[in-house]
């Protein structure tokens, strides 16, 4: 009588894993026919998609520049697998959540516990990387005075560690539904909290904005930090382990580790003040006037105000150049402005100034592209870049893809080439422009996710 009890128990179980499992999973495939199933995504497709969270240590903005840890592996990856990233940027974790079960990216970029009643439901990667929970206070406490003190636990943080570990040590937790661990951090420094729990990393991210906090203990074992992949690549994802493997035993890997988690790492010492989501710059609101005026993106032309001056004025750089878009004195001259002429007029004269290359590129339909014609313009000036598209053409090649287009720029420093009688401006080393107008483009795609 037991053991058929046992095997009745163990059958209905069963039944309810089994229906689990197609709950989850079985909405997200698409059936070609009764018995082959087709991957939203394949191998063989030329872009992954990937979702990314906006958190303190894996993807901000600093200075109006795009970095943390997530970000730039994304971008080791990419460069070793040669595939462009569509990258979508979320701020709310529970959104986030949601997604793990769905199979619509390729990579979920995010930390998710390897145990748990979910595991079984989703495929991981390898571990990029390792933390532990910690507890985080102002420095003048010693220990944690009372069992019956709160500790605060992040709207985020349930879904990607145990929290057995926590009440183990008669913790007194408090699970947010609102505060992120941002917020908490500032309710702790104002007083109007005492204690929270968050991971390493985010800590040693975080705390130098935060002069009076400090980390007071540990608060749990380490735990892997891996991506959440689509169970359909299996190709894919076994490309993505073996990059994963392989580049953790690289000095670029030990250097990203360092750079962001040591805790007199170069990314975030020094004299700064903390950035918020709400702006790029304290221009924010004369850019946006006179990027509205003369139709250029507001965003496009505050990463090219970074990339000038780090939205500092009364530079003066190379020829001359001035202000905060360090614009020439011919072009000053042009637009009626001096060095003595205010930031709004060195703005509004800069933007309209890209406005008016912009028109040298209309015939560029994709938005990104032409931006790379117009950041390599501004820099370089639009003769050199117009010598890059004829030489384009003169060797058949697209002369409305950056990709062709920034390779004779950076020829145009042979003679070669610079010599070519399609060639209306000389000899210029492209180089610098090709970065610079890259950089320019990929902070300005980053503003998009974050100023939408």
């Amino acid at each position: 009588m037991k053991r058929f009890l046992s095997s009745y128990l163990f059958l209905i179980v069963s039944a309810i894993i089994v229906l689990i499992i197609q709950f989850f999973w079985s909405p997200f495939e698409i059936k070609k026919n009764e018995n082959e199933t087709v991957a939203f995504f394949s191998h063989e497709k030329d872009t992954l998609k990937v979702l990314l969270t906006f958190h303190a240590s894996d993807y901000f903005i600093y200075k109006g520049t795009p970095i943390g840890f997530q970000y730039e592996l994304l971008k080791e990856l990419k460069k070793a697998i040669g595939k462009p990233l569509d990258i979508k940027v979320m701020s709310n974790f529970d959104s986030v959540y949601s997604e793990v079960f769905k199979n619509q990216y390729d990579i979920i970029a995010l930390d998710f516990r390897r145990s748990g009643i979910v595991a079984p439901l989703v495929t991981f990667s390898y571990p990029h990387s390792f933390t532990y929970p910690v507890i985080i206070t102002r420095k003048e406490v010693k220990v944690i005075d009372s069992v019956d003190k709160k500790v605060f636990v992040p709207n985020y943080y349930h879904h990607f560690i145990s929290t057995e570990e926590l009440k183990q040590k008669n913790f007194n937790l408090v699970f947010q539904k609102e505060n992120n661990s941002e917020e908490l951090f500032d309710l702790i420094q104002d007083k109007k909290i005492d204690y929270m729990v968050c991971d390493y990393h985010l800590a040693v991210t975080l705390l130098p904005f935060y002069s009076s906090l400090k980390i007071l203990e540990t608060a749990g074992p380490t735990y892997e930090r891996s991506w959440v992949l689509n169970k359909n690549n299996i190709e894919l994802n076994q490309e993505i382990n073996n990059w994963i493997v392989t580049f953790s035993k690289t000095k670029k890997y030990t250097h990203l580790i360092k750079k962001y988690f040591s805790p007199h790492s170069a990314v975030i010492s020094g004299s700064f003040t903390k950035s918020t989501r709400n702006s790029i710059s304290s221009y924010d609101h004369i850019i946006k006037k006179y990027a509205s005026k003369y139709n250029v993106d507001w965003r496009f032309a505050a990463s090219i105000i970074f990339q000038e001056s780090k939205f500092q004025n009364g530079l003066v750089g190379l020829g001359g150049s001035y202000g905060l878009m360090q614009l020439m004195p011919e072009t000053m001259e042009h637009f009626g402005i001096n060095e003595f002429s205010s930031d709004e007029e060195h703005i509004a004269a800069g933007i309209k100034y890209i406005s008016l290359i912009a028109k040298s590129f209309q015939n560029i339909t994709n938005k990104i592209e032409q931006y790379h014609f117009i950041a390599a313009s501004y820099n370089a000036g639009r003769g050199h870049v117009l010598d890059a598209q004829r030489l384009c053409e003169k060797y058949l090649e697209n002369s409305t893809q950056w990709d062709f287009v920034s390779k004779y720029l950076i020829l145009k420093s042979k003679s070669e080439y610079a010599n070519d009688p399609v060639v209306k401006s000389g000899f210029f080393p492209g180089k610098h422009a090709v970065k610079y107008a890259n950089e320019v483009v990929e902070r300005y795609e980053a503003y998009l996710l974050m100023y939408p």
